[in-house]
């Protein structure tokens, strides 16, 4: 091996790549980034280029740990990986933001396009809904899946998927005066008027309605969402059994389950494990988990999605 500068080497054979996709070919061999070498170190019995080579590396890279783990849980199953240290050698065209790029274990990078992007984050890392939206759009948008690899504590790895949801209904719903209605407790009104379409909780011959139950003008990010869900014509009840401020049904009948769980804009997870324990809360329920999203005038909604049971990634360290 030949050692070519910003740690990545030079091997003579071109056999790594050609099973697994490791390194990046060239003319007299193969190049190994970082990634490729703590791979290669760990499962094909190659050596590390020197004896510090992996204190020098954390040095400049304090993300090699969390990126090699990642790269061991995408790999497992057979997939094929190229990390963004080599995307400058590849032909593939790929999103400015993603990390790797993923093949399925039965195609390879010189043959087909990628199946997914892939960005990573740590547990405890920021959780930017609005930059997980824009990018996996992009990344949607040219085919593929965008996968999101979560690294915690224990160095335990997770998969997931996000991707915006577009949701609509069936359901008209019913306006309320809220300006002669009385104040009572909790931000809540009562309204004098008939239920209608089991729309409103009621009590004797009157509704509650709370702070974004209105025909006022909307002037809360809480009531421009709930306004983009009557827009959309869905059925919307207190999310608070879900730990969410809103339910969403396609229409007013309660047939079958809500299908979307809807987060207040106060209250989107500001962290990765807020957000995959959201995620798996409404993935055991059989509902997904829409994160709202203000873009100027308009609503969006980004989901974070657990895999299929035969597209997740994970590693478990014992």
């Amino acid at each position: 091996m030949a050692d070519i500068g910003s740690h990545s080497i030079h091997v003579q054979s071109k056999k790594w790549w050609d099973r697994s996709a490791l390194g990046m070919p060239t003319k007299e061999g193969l190049t190994l980034g970082p990634v490729d070498i703590l791979y290669c170190h760990l499962h094909r019995g190659m050596k590390l280029p020197s004896s510090n080579w992996f204190e020098d590396i954390l040095e400049i890279r304090p993300t090699i740990i969390s990126e090699c783990l990642v790269d061991q849980a995408l790999r497992s199953p057979g997939n094929k990986v190229v990390w963004y240290d080599h995307f400058d050698d590849i032909s593939h065209e790929h999103s400015k933001n993603s990390t790797a790029l993923r093949w399925d274990s039965n195609k390879h990078p010189s043959k087909f396009s990628p199946d997914a992007e892939v960005r990573w984050f740590h547990s405890r890392t920021e959780f930017d809904a609005s930059d997980l939206l824009n990018w996996s759009d992009e990344v949607n948008q040219s085919g593929r899946i965008a996968e999101v690899m979560v690294v915690d504590d224990d160095l335990d790895v997770v998969c997931y998927r996000v991707k915006e949801i577009d949701p609509s209904g069936v359901f008209d719903s019913t306006r309320h005066d809220k300006e002669n209605s009385i104040k009572i407790d909790s931000g809540t009104s009562w309204s004098k008027g008939e239920q209608l379409n089991n729309q409103h909780p009621s009590f004797l011959n009157g509704v509650l309605l709370d702070e974004h139950h209105s025909d006022l003008p909307v002037y809360s990010e809480g009531s421009m969402v709930y306004e983009d869900l009557l827009e959309r014509r869905l059925f919307v009840k207190s999310g608070f059994k879900y730990g969410v401020r809103w339910r969403a049904y396609e229409n007013g009948s309660y047939d079958g389950h809500a299908p979307w769980l809807v987060c207040h804009p106060d209250a989107i997870p500001t962290n990765w494990i807020s957000a995959c324990q959201g995620s798996r809360l409404a993935s055991g329920v059989s509902k997904t988990m829409l994160l709202p999203i203000i873009d100027g005038t308009r609503i969006r909604y980004l989901a974070v999605l657990r895999p299929p049971s035969n597209s997740r990634w994970n590693s478990v360290r014992r």
